[in-house]
Order: C-alpha cells, then sequence, then structure tokens
C-alpha cells in the first residue's frame, strides 16, 4: 500500500511540474513575441507589416519555426544573437497561441 501511495505521489509531483513547466515556457514565449515580434506581427499575429506574413495561417513544424526565428527569413533578421535558444524555442511554442481554435 505504501508503494502505491509513493507512486501516486511521484506521479502528482511529475504532473505539477510540467504544468508549471509549461505555463512559464508559455509565459516566457508570450512576452518574447510581445517584445521582439509584435512590431511586425501584431498582437495576434495578423499585422503583415514590413512583409510579415500572418502567423494564423502558418503551416510550419515547431522545428521549422525555431530555425525560422533563430537564422531569420526574407525581412524577418535572424535571433539568434539576439534571444537565447530557451526564449526561441518559447516562442515558436507560443506562435501555435495564435492559431484560431478550431
Amino acid at each position: 500500500m505504501q508503494s502505491l501511495l509513493a507512486v501516486a505521489l511521484g506521479l502528482s509531483f511529475i504532473a505539477c511540474t510540467s504544468i508549471n513547466s509549461g505555463r512559464y515556457e508559455n509565459e516566457l514565449g508570450k512576452q518574447t513575441y510581445q517584445t521582439y515580434c509584435m512590431a511586425c506581427h501584431g498582437v495576434d499575429g495578423k499585422l503583415k507589416l514590413n512583409g510579415a506574413p500572418d502567423l494564423t495561417f502558418s503551416k510550419m513544424t515547431l522545428e521549422e519555426k525555431i530555425e525560422n526565428v533563430t537564422i531569420g527569413g526574407s525581412m524577418m533578421p535572424a535571433f539568434a544573437e539576439v534571444i537565447s535558444e530557451e526564449e526561441i524555442k518559447a516562442v515558436a511554442v507560443y506562435l501555435n497561441e495564435l492559431k484560431p481554435s478550431e
């Protein structure tokens, strides 16, 4: 019985840690987006200033988004020297928040 309780407590701890980690990454992604991306992409990803695409229709994978933010694209500057890898991944994940709910 004690081992079952220990497993349940361990799983609860892991679940809570994952939830808090996800919240942190989402907040970091949102803050990074607001600081570095919003000027051209807008608060909702639809601004399209300076040739920026509407992010709500992006079909890029997470890896493609990370690469695009890292090395830049057409008119978008590279951010590898500006923000951390953690911020780049967080903002790439956050971009999914801009897509309309299906």
